[in-house]
């Protein structure tokens, strides 16, 4: 097996869903980084899924907001909006390759996406945290039938939180995409393999 530094040297991009935001001068808060949340086609599918429930069960349960003209008018433009959204976050992931994890040395749940040199965590993702805990992408259909990481195998950085919708960028060109079939959730510093997720394209 060959050697994996412990501080990998590949840039990634990591979108926790509660990152640090400092507001005002005199107290700081923890608030959703919304925008880059909303770029990962697996969050924005649920987030404008719910978003159409809210404004459609207004109407069901006869909410004395439809009662005002003009908050209506709110309520069915928003409607539409994330109804549009929604149906884009469906494309986007046929568009990639999907699976669900499976867990292996730890539990772990969630499905995950590979779009665009992109690996995308659902807002269902959860996994126990370890030492040093990588995403990777590789090749092998199972990692647990190569000596993992195997030569295929991409670092695309650590799991600095391990719950929820976040997003990790490949900072390699990678020419057939659909080659990569599997994504693993590998601790390097344990060699440990806590799961991994098969990933297949949607059509």
């Amino acid at each position: 097996m060959h050697e994996i530094p412990l501080l990998s040297m590949r840039k990634f991009l990591f979108i926790a869903v509660t990152p640090l935001l400092l507001v005002g001068c005199q107290k700081s808060v923890y608030q959703a980084d919304r925008e880059a949340l909303l770029q990962n086609p697996l969050y924005l599918e649920m987030y404008a899924e719910q978003f159409v429930d809210t404004m459609v069960n207004l109407s069901i349960y006869q909410d004395p907001i439809t009662q005002d003209e003009a908050k209506m008018k709110i309520v069915d433009k928003t409607k539409e909006y994330w109804l549009q959204k929604s149906a884009e976050a469906r494309k986007m992931q046929r568009e990639g390759s999907k699976g669900a994890f499976i867990p292996m040395s730890e539990y772990t749940e969630g499905e995950t996406l590979f779009i665009n040199n992109m690996i995308h965590m659902s807002p269902g993702f959860f996994v126990n945290p370890g030492p040093n805990l990588h995403v990777f992408l590789t090749q092998a259909v199972d990692p647990r039938d190569v000596e993992f990481p195997d030569v295929t195998a991409i670092d695309a950085g650590e799991i600095l939180v391990p719950y929820g919708a976040q997003s990790f960028a490949i900072d390699e060109e990678i020419e057939e995409p659909r080659l990569y079939r599997t994504v693993v959730l590998w601790d390097t510093d344990l060699e440990r393999l806590y799961g991994f997720a098969q990933i297949n394209p949607l059509y």
